[in-house]
C-alpha cells in the first residue's frame, strides 16, 4: 500500500498535521490554564465580598458568628490567627480582623466543584477539538497543495510523452503567476532550445553529409576510370587524387574542430600576443598580407587564435583583387583583429549569414570558390568559446571586413 506521506503533497499534508496539533495543543493549555485561574480569580473575589458583609456584621455586634449565601460562600468567624484547613475541593480565603480588641480570623469558603466540572468538559472537549482541528486542516492543507500541483502533474504527464521524434508538444501555462507558471515556461523554453538544436543537428549533418560526399565521390570517379576504363596512372591522376583527398581530410578536420568546440571543451588559456600571432599567419598567405597594430597580449588559446586568423586571411586572401590587411586593435575591453580585402565585398543583407555553417552567399563571394561554408564558421566558434564575437561590415578598401574580438580580461568560465 502506498504511504499517504510520501510526495509533495504527503509532505506537506504531514507537516501541517503535525504544526497544527502543536499549535492547537499549545493554544489550547493556554486557554485551559487561563479559564481555571480566572475561575479561581472569580470565585476568590465572591469570597472577598462575602467576608466584607461578614466582617461589617461582626462588628456591628450582633453576635453573628457565620453566615452561608444561596450560591454556596459559607464564612466562619474564629477566635485567634490560627487558620483551618480548606476542605478537599474547596477555595478558602482568610482576613484577621481585630473587634473590641479581640482578634478574629474570618474564614471564607466556597466549592470549586462548578468550576472543575467545567474544566473537565473543557478538558474532553479539547481532546476531541484538537485532532479533529488538526486533521481538518491537514486534509485542506492536502487538497491545496494537490489543486496547486496540478499543473506541475500535466507538466509531468506531457514530458514524458516526449521523445525524440516528438519535440513540438509544449507544456500547459496556467496563469498562476507563481513559481508553477515559471516552471512551465521553463520547460517549453528548453523544449525550444532542445527542438531548434535538434533542427540544426539535422541540418549540419545534411550538409556535412553533403560536403564529404563531394570530394568522396570525385575520388572514386578517379579510381573508377583507373579500374574500370583503364586511365593511366600518371602524375596528372596522382595530383587529383593527392588534391581531393586532402579536400576530404581538410573538411573532416575542420567538423571535428566544430563538433570540439560545440562541446565547450575546457581551453589552453595563456596569455598571447594576439600581433604576433597576426604576424605569423599574415606571412603564411601569398602574397603575405599587411599587419597593422602594436603588441597586446590576451589570455586565449593560441592554437585556436591562430586557426581563426588564418581563416580569416585564407577567406580574404581568396577574394582580394590585390590587397588584404590585418589591424589589430582594442578599445575599453576587447581586442579585435579586422581582416580587409578589395573584393567585391558582401551585400549587407547577407553579412548576419557569413559566419553560418555551410552559408552560400551569392556568387561574387561564394564560398564554392575554394571553400565550404565551414571556416567563417570556425571563426565564430573559436570567438565564442573565448566569449568574444564574429561580425562582417564594410572594408575601408572597398571589399569586405571580417572581424574578430575578444575579451582583454579573461573569463575563467572557459578555462
Amino acid at each position: 500500500m502506498r504511504n499517504p506521506f510520501t510526495g509533495v503533497r504527503g509532505r506537506v499534508t504531514f507537516t501541517v498535521l503535525v504544526v497544527t496539533a502543536a499549535l492547537y495543543s499549545v493554544l489550547g493549555t493556554i486557554g485551559f490554564v487561563q479559564i481555571a485561574s480566572s475561575g479561581r480569580d472569580a470565585i476568590e473575589e465572591r469570597i472577598d465580598e462575602v467576608l466584607d458583609q461578614f466582617e461589617a456584621t461582626v462588628r456591628s455586634g450582633n453576635g453573628a458568628v457565620n453566615i452561608s449565601t444561596a450560591d454556596g460562600v459559607t464564612a466562619t468567624a474564629v477566635a485567634g490567627s490560627v487558620v483551618p484547613a480548606a476542605p478537599q475541593g474547596t477555595l478558602q480565603v482568610t482576613r484577621t480582623v481585630e473587634v473590641n480588641g479581640t482578634t478574629l480570623t474570618l474564614v471564607g469558603v466556597s466549592s470549586q466543584a462548578r468550576l472543575t466540572d467545567s474544566l473537565r468538559s473543557l478538558y474532553r472537549g479539547l481532546w476531541v477539538a484538537i485532532p479533529l482541528a488538526s486533521i481538518v486542516t491537514a486534509l485542506m492543507a492536502g487538497l491545496a497543495t494537490r489543486r496547486a500541483l496540478r499543473p506541475v502533474g500535466a507538466i509531468t504527464d506531457l514530458a514524458a510523452t516526449i521523445g525524440g521524434s516528438q519535440t513540438g508538444a509544449r507544456v500547459p501555462v496556467p496563469d498562476t503567476g507563481d513559481e508553477i507558471e515559471r516552471l512551465a515556461v521553463t520547460v517549453n523554453e528548453m523544449l525550444d532550445r532542445i527542438e531548434e538544436g535538434r533542427a540544426a543537428q539535422r541540418q549540419f549533418t545534411s550538409d556535412a553529409a553533403h560536403e564529404l560526399r563531394t570530394p568522396l565521390m570525385a575520388l572514386q570517379g578517379e579510381l573508377e576510370l583507373v579500374r574500370d576504363h583503364g586511365a593511366a596512372v600518371d602524375d596528372d591522376l596522382l595530383a587529383r587524387l593527392d588534391a581531393l583527398s586532402r579536400r576530404l581530410g581538410d573538411r573532416i578536420d575542420d567538423l571535428v574542430l566544430l563538433s570540439t568546440l560545440d562541446e565547450a571543451r575546457p581551453l589552453a588559456l595563456a596569455p598571447t600576443d594576439v600581433v604576433e600571432v597576426v604576424r605569423d599567419e599574415a606571412a603564411s598567405v601569398v602574397p603575405p598580407a599587411t599587419v597593422v597594430g602594436d603588441s597586446v597580449a590576451v589570455v586565449v588559446d593560441r592554437a585556436l587564435m591562430a586557426r581563426a586568423v588564418r581563416n580569416l586571411l585564407a577567406n580574404a586572401r581568396r577574394h582580394a583583387r590585390a590587397v588584404v590587411t590585418v589591424t589589430v586593435a582594442t578599445d575599453d575591453h576587447r581586442v579585435w583583429v579586422h581582416v580587409d580585402d578589395d573584393g567585391p565585398g558582401v551585400d549587407p543583407a547577407a553579412r548576419a549569414d557569413m559566419f553560418r555553417r555551410f552559408a552560400r552567399l551569392d556568387e561574387a563571394r561564394s564560398v564554392d570558390r575554394g571553400g565550404a561554408g565551414l571556416g567563417l564558421a570556425i571563426v565564430a566558434s573559436v570567438a565564442a568559446a573565448h566569449r568574444g564575437g564574429a561580425e562582417a561590415s564594410e572594408s575601408p578598401l572597398g571589399g569586405a571586413r571580417l572581424s574578430l574580438w575578444v575579451p582583454l580580461e579573461p573569463d575563467q568560465s572557459v578555462a
